[in-house]
């Protein structure tokens, strides 16, 4: 491997931990709630030999916990769209789970900069119990993230994954995960959905019992340039019960824009 696309690791100017490798079209990843970069770290390896591969933690989370907030929509938002402004990427695909693909959306209603966005598993306040989340949260927050971690997936998987997936959510300083859960609190999709200025995918697991798939049915019909791509057998965690299928639909989106 040269060292022009040896993995290289460093902090934004606004201060995320960011990992960069490959070289060719830039594919940005974006983690979900309480979780971190490495949860990409199957789908990076996949893609690095044809892309440029950029995955951040974003603040709060993963080796950007030491950023204060305020946690909210906006300064997401804004992180995004400085690091693509600071690394110069030309019509990145900004691909995100969850919490991620509400960040990814809310960008591509700001800016004309993102190539396309990938939404996995988008996040909905009306579908989801996060007004109950933090006193659960508070009394027992290593619990919580034990069966947050089974709670996400559907497909088999070893007891070490799921103690590494439920290890990033205890990370997660607990302040830091009620400030963004009342984030996601207040984020309803079909919002930013007609207002999106980049073509979307929207990609959700049929087995996912966190979000409806209808949410992301009704996401790619409001959306300008939307689509949408059902995967049997998954949960809400495609990333990791699908991973295969999930990277196809991902080169297949790729492809598609950049034609």
């Amino acid at each position: 491997m040269t060292a022009e696309i040896a993995m290289r690791r460093f902090k934004s100017r606004s201060g995320l931990f960011v990992e960069r490798d490959g070289v060719g079209q830039p594919v940005i990843l974006l983690h979900g709630w309480c979780l971190s970069r490495l949860l990409w770290q199957y789908e990076a390896e996949m893609l690095v030999s044809d892309f440029d591969v950029i995955v951040p933690d974003q603040a709060g989370f993963g080796l950007s916990d030491y950023l204060a907030g305020p946690y909210d929509l906006d300064r997401y938002t804004t992180d995004l769209i400085d690091l693509i402004d600071e690394l110069q990427l030309v019509n990145p695909i900004v691909v995100g789970f969850a919490f991620g693909a509400a960040v990814a959306m809310a960008a591509s209603t700001r800016s004309t900069a993102l190539g396309g966005v990938i939404s996995i598993g988008v996040p909905s306040a009306a579908q989801a119990p996060y007004e109950r989340m933090p006193a659960a949260m508070r009394r027992d927050w290593p619990e919580f993230a034990r069966r947050s971690a089974e709670t996400i997936c559907k497909g088999e998987h070893s007891a070490a994954t799921l103690a590494w997936l439920a290890s990033m959510f205890e990370s997660t300083p607990l302040s830091v995960a009620i400030e963004t859960v009342g984030l996601l609190g207040r984020f309803e999709p079909a919002e930013f959905a007609s207002k999106l200025q980049a073509p979307t995918l929207f990609v959700h697991g049929e087995l996912d019992d966190v979000v409806k798939p209808s949410l992301s049915e009704e996401c790619a019909r409001l959306a300008p340039e939307g689509q949408l791509a059902l995967i049997p057998g998954s949960g809400h965690l495609v990333l990791l019960d699908k991973r295969e299928d999930l990277h196809d639909q991902i080169l297949g989106f790729i492809s598609e824009t950049s034609q």
